[in-house]
């Protein structure tokens, strides 16, 4: 069995922040495990991590933005919807180190979430760009979505969707073999499913990277959160040929096959960004237990787990929390900062936004 620690040992050789310093903890809930019918049911405490408000962003960023040339621009660009995580964790990232991020932001549903994350963002280092859509964004700023180079027209540093690349992909990478250590230990049973949200297909790609790396049999159920054209397995399959090319040059071999990735649809919902009714009800169902998830990437990943449930026995499982954890701070005045065509759009269809 591949020694976990060692490969920890390899992956800290690759340069980094230093920002997770600590495992995130594993919480298990036996009562709602028992009336699931699971052998065993945890969460993967990654919203308690530090820095930046928690969240797995903080693992990816605290690779990518230890490289060129985001340790040598002055400002970074990124894209998302108007209540992007990945772009108020950069924001947050700026604010500690330094920089300054232009968001290029499309419009999404508008819930607590977003409003949270886009008043933290307008607050913060940042300048913001409105477009009415995503298809709007993509063809005024195609680089952002395909990048072609590592700096946009204004010189910042462009971040990938998601934080996703192979050096973003291997904060992941390094999680799942924390977790083996913790199941090492015996904190928890080895998982026979861990459970994430498929977004721009880093944090599932890493995690089967990296569960392989650590010696576990575990499948990582990856529940799609875009469109099926964005979480397709041929997506899965090129992100991890880039993780393997990228840990192969860094020293960090043998590398085993990673273990199966298995793509879940049906809970996207209207478009990207919307909330179901069956995200809404596992984020109530999961508060009872103490842990806050959203209703857009976290809900709709445990919607997935809770239906599952109901359809096979499924033995242990993981659920991966990988969203930020509540509340950010909204500093007054942070609506001030918006572009008019979004201020105007939110307070029309939104009155409940406050400046």
């Amino acid at each position: 069995m591949p020694d976990a620690a060692a490969l920890l040992t390899k992956l800290d050789a690759i340069p980094r922040l230093g920002w997770i310093r600590e495992p995130s903890p594993v919480a298990a809930l036996p009562r709602l495990a028992s009336a699931l019918g699971l052998d065993y049911l945890g969460v993967k405490r990654d919203d308690l991590c530090e820095p930046l408000h928690g969240g797995m962003k903080v693992r990816k960023l605290d690779y990518l933005l230890a490289s060129t040339p985001f340790t040598t621009a002055a400002a970074w660009s990124a894209a998302g919807g108007i209540g992007s995580g990945n772009v108020a964790a950069l924001v947050a990232a700026a604010e500690r180190l330094g920089r300054r991020v232009h968001a290029h932001l499309f419009w999404t549903d508008v819930s607590e979430g977003v409003l949270d994350n886009l008043a933290f963002t307008a607050s913060g280092p940042a300048s913001i760009r409105f477009y009415p859509s995503r298809l709007a964004l993509a063809l005024a700023r195609p680089w952002l979505f395909l990048p072609l180079r590592a700096r946009d027209g204004d010189g910042a540093a462009v971040v990938p969707l998601g934080a996703t690349s192979p050096l973003g992909m291997v904060g992941p990478a390094r999680a799942a073999l924390e977790l083996c250590a913790q199941v090492h230990a015996g904190e928890l049973p080895e998982p026979a499913r861990v459970y994430v949200p498929l977004g721009s297909g880093g944090v599932a790609t890493g995690l089967a990277a990296g569960l392989a790396l650590g010696g576990l049999r575990s499948r990582v159920v990856a529940v799609a959160v875009v469109e099926r054209l964005l979480a397709s397995r041929l997506r899965l399959r090129a992100l991890g040929a880039a993780l393997r090319a990228f840990l192969d040059r860094a020293g960090v071999s043998p590398l085993p096959p990673a273990v199966p990735i298995d793509i879940v649809h049906g809970h996207l919902g209207r478009r990207y960004g919307s909330p179901t009714p069956a995200s809404l009800a596992a984020c109530a169902l999961l508060a009872a237990d103490g842990i806050p998830l959203e209703p857009v990437y976290t809900g709709k990943a445990m919607a997935a787990l809770l239906e599952d449930t109901r359809r096979r026995r499924l033995g242990p499982v993981l659920f991966w929390h990988t969203a930020r954890r509540s509340p950010l701070p909204r500093p007054p005045g942070y609506g001030e900062r918006l572009p008019p065509a979004l201020s105007h759009r939110l307070e029309r269809l939104h009155g409940a936004w406050q400046r």
